[in-house]
């Protein structure tokens, strides 16, 4: 059913020419290019394994070089073998046009040719070069890697029995897909894709990357935490959805046209993805990334939240994979990156002592590996934690300029590698595809006292009170909502500092007087008086601007004569006020508005409507 291409007319001849791949080399272990040749052996590929697989060069020159120095002794038909694998890992594909492909092959082939290059072979034919469509950049750019994993593949696949190789390449895929799966060094590899489309078409999606699928299967709502990590299981669902969006648009289902068009792009028509000879320069390593660690900051109620969640959906429906934790008072380093933690024994007898890695760890293997992906770790509230003792050592390795390339090794020369507490012989690096974004709240603690270590690692991204957010609705009369935010904040920068400020969600989708005094008595008051740790007068003056009788507050007298009939010269005989909350119903629309406007000024800076011009 996945056959459907309408991008790309040649696609029936890949698919047979993939068809007649799986069965002449996988099951029957002959050569695409040599009549009569058993290349697809243990023996040949142990060959490979040792020379390349095992011995990856990470000096400089193009990836083609190099190889002819990993396979310099290597047999011919140890050659042939490689230039096999490449055709079949290139054959999806459109990274490269069919004339760039074909030389590429012919360029490893003659590495030490065990025969005069095929030119005219069926498999080397432009429409079966011409692909399926585009991996994406990432995959040229770790090309090497998917190569590598392509060998090891192949090679545990031709050790199988040949009763149960068959049987996996004959089904329906679902097997071969779990089988390739559960090979370890496939994490993150792009081959899993377009490996399982060209060879299983009818059951696996023309999406080569990961990004692709996440998009398809959130924006049609069949996303669930089960299927993080089992790519076998998005497929099957992937599957499920195609056979019902058949119901209803028979034969014309893609993802990357219309009447779909989950993927389109608004760009010029045709192509899902821009064609070409995308093959990336690989005489350097792919660029170090620019990774973005950024904090939003604000008093409470200023959208700190609305912007991580904004970004949170942003990354949702690109695909990306992203991690949310919450900073408190006693969270940890151990809990955090990693540790040791008690557990219960394997027997189910007392309990055993294991190294447990935290989320941001989990993250950073993530993007290690997948690294053409990006993620995201969102911190919330981060400040309301020791930051020092939470990240330790990495507060050093987040800086972009100490990050490491994503699926790097630490002896290929970039970054910062360090030897985490309790992790053994493991070194770690955070990879530069791992953004960090946070909040932080400057009523709890303000900017100026952050660890300069933090602020020199973050850009920070202020979030103050925006009364022009507030709809004044007609049911309050005369109440100007944006005005008495614009006041109270005033007085509270005069009294306090502009870290302390009423925020614009507390006054937002206000419908009523009824809501306001409930907004007034049960937010606004309580945070006045957290700010100012509880001394009443001085709410009282924040909140009216007086220090006289309000409606707003219940005053009663307290003398020492009255309280202390026998002891008043030990607590001294000066009177003192009680104030508390009044009561909101009893708060007019009225009192409300001198809380602004005595009517003898308004608020600064936020110009009376009423008034012309």
């Amino acid at each position: 059913m996945s056959r459907f291409n309408p991008n790309h007319l040649n696609a029936a001849q890949v698919f047979q020419a993939a068809q007649d791949f799986k069965h002449q080399c996988l099951i029957n272990q002959q050569s695409l290019f040599l009549p009569n040749q058993e290349i697809w052996t243990a023996p040949h590929f142990q060959s490979l394994t040792t020379n390349f697989v095992d011995q990856p060069d990470t000096g400089g020159g193009t990836f083609y070089q190099k190889l002819e120095l990993q396979l310099a002794t290597c047999t011919p038909l140890d050659i042939a073998l490689m230039t096999e694998i490449f055709w079949i890992v290139q054959l999806p594909a459109t990274n490269l046009r069919p004339p760039k492909k074909l030389k590429r092959l012919e360029e490893i082939w003659n590495i030490k040719p065990a025969a005069p290059f095929p030119v005219q072979s069926n498999f080397l034919d432009k429409p079966v070069l011409s692909g399926l469509g585009s991996a994406g950049p990432g995959y040229n750019q770790y090309f090497p890697s998917e190569m590598a994993f392509a060998v090891q593949a192949f090679a545990a696949l031709v050790a199988m029995a040949p009763s149960a190789r068959t049987a996996l390449l004959n089904g329906s895929g679902f097997d071969f897909a779990e089988w390739l799966h559960s090979i370890p060094s496939g994490k993150g590899r792009q081959l899993y894709h377009t490996l399982c489309h060209v060879l299983f078409p009818d059951s696996f999606e023309r999406m080569f990357s990961q990004n692709n699928k996440n998009k398809v299967m959130r924006g049609h709502k069949i996303w669930t935490k089960a299927m993080v990590g089992n790519r076998p299981l998005q497929d099957a669902a992937l599957l499920d959805l195609r056979s019902k969006l058949e119901i209803q648009f028979p034969g014309a289902v893609d993802y990357y046209s219309e009447p779909i068009g989950t993927l389109l792009k608004k760009k010029p028509e045709g192509e899902d993805e821009p064609e070409g000879d995308d093959e990336e320069s690989d005489s350097t390593p792919p660029p170090l990334r620019v990774s973005d660690n950024v904090i939003f900051y604000g008093p409470p109620g200023t959208g700190k939240t609305y912007q991580m969640q904004e970004r949170m959906r942003e990354a949702f429906e690109a695909g990306e994979d992203f991690t949310f934790v919450s900073f408190h008072p006693s969270y940890s380093y151990e809990e955090f990156v990693g540790g040791l933690r008690p557990t219960a024994a394997p027997d189910g007898n007392g309990i055993a002592v294991t190294y447990e890695k935290g989320p941001f760890r989990k993250l950073c293997e993530q993007a290690h590996a997948d690294p053409s992906r990006r993620f995201t770790l969102f911190i919330d509230e981060i400040n309301r934690a020791n930051v020092a003792k939470v990240f330790g050592e990495l507060i050093t390795l987040i800086e972009p300029s100490k990050r490491v390339r994503a699926g790097s090794e630490p002896n290929d020369g970039d970054g910062t590698w360090v030897r985490l507490p309790g992790s053994r012989d493991e070194d770690f690096g955070v990879p530069d595809n791992l953004d960090i974004v946070a909040s932080m709240n400057t009523a709890d603690r303000s900017v100026a006292t952050m660890d300069v270590a933090l602020r020199r690692r973050f850009r920070f991204v202020e979030c103050p009170p925006q009364p022009e957010l507030i709809s004044n609705s007609p049911a309050l009369g005369p109440i100007d909502l944006r005005k008495l935010m614009t006041r109270l904040n005033d007085r509270l920068e005069f009294m306090l500092d502009r870290n302390h400020a009423i925020g614009h969600a507390t006054f937002m989708f206000i419908d009523g007087l009824p809501e306001l005094r409930r907004r007034l008595a049960e937010r606004v008051i309580p945070q006045l008086q957290e700010y100012f740790f509880d001394d009443m007068e001085k709410v009282r003056l924040a909140l009216t601007g007086r220090d006289t009788s309000s409606v707003f507050f219940l005053e009663r007298k307290l003398t020492s004569a009255m309280l202390f009939p026998g002891g008043a010269h030990l607590v001294g005989s000066a009177p003192r006020v009680s104030l508390a909350v009044g009561n909101p119903s009893s708060w007019t629309e009225a009192d409300i508005v001198k809380l602004y406007d005595d009517g003898t000024a308004i608020a600064p800076d936020m110009p009376d409507e009423s008034a012309t011009f």
